[in-house]
């Protein structure tokens, strides 16, 4: 799919997410690790990638009230960042009747621009309401973001497992999980418009 962009955000969303998130993941395949900063890039990452998606289907709507998605994903995560968690998985490797590594989301929203899931490569990935941790599968590590002004946020502090034997297995496990996550962080949202009486 192609997505417009003006040639500013298209620059920044290249140098500020794209470049770097690309190194996170090797350092992750190659076993290395994330730091804290790297884990809030990727989060960003998969926001922009969902973000993208949602306004390619809904041109004329109001991505939300808040921010602009240029905002939300070049922008230091603000006060949610404290309810957040990332899940990471590695496929020991990519099965060559696959036909070539995966890539791509495996999350859709109707109403909540939280979670993203998705495979990338080797990489098994989503990002998600702590409060939901435990729909997690147990083949994803965890890690829930540090302050901002925590003293060892460039540190590789995080290294997710090696959760599954291969790439489809993967794939068929995140989309699984995806789906249970997307309805329950859906009905999160419906619930907190409830309350706010929207």
């Amino acid at each position: 799919m192609t997505v417009p962009l003006c040639f500013s955000c298209n620059n920044r969303f290249g140098n500020e997410l794209e470049g770097p998130v690309s190194r996170s993941f090797d350092d992750l395949e190659a076993g290395r690790g994330i730091s804290d900063i790297e884990a809030e890039r990727i989060v960003r990452w998969l926001w922009k990638l969902e973000g993208l998606s949602w306004i390619f289907d809904n041109p004329e709507g109001t991505y939300t009230q808040r921010y602009t998605l240029r905002d939300r994903v070049l922008c230091p995560i603000d006060d949610l960042r404290s309810e957040l968690t990332l899940a990471i998985s590695l496929a020991e490797r990519i099965e060559p009747e696959f036909g070539d590594a995966p890539m791509g989301l495996d999350s859709w929203n109707d109403k909540s621009a939280i979670h993203v899931a998705g495979v990338f490569s080797r990489v098994a990935i989503m990002v998600l309401l702590r409060q939901l941790e435990s729909m997690v599968p147990p083949s994803f590590s965890l890690y829930r973001l540090s302050a901002h002004n925590a003293p060892d946020r460039e540190a590789k502090l995080f290294f997710p497992k090696t959760g599954f034997r291969n790439c489809v297995e993967a794939v068929k496990t995140t989309t699984l999980a995806a789906s249970i996550l997307s309805h329950a962080h859906d009905l999160e949202m419906r619930n907190a418009e409830v309350r706010l009486g929207q």
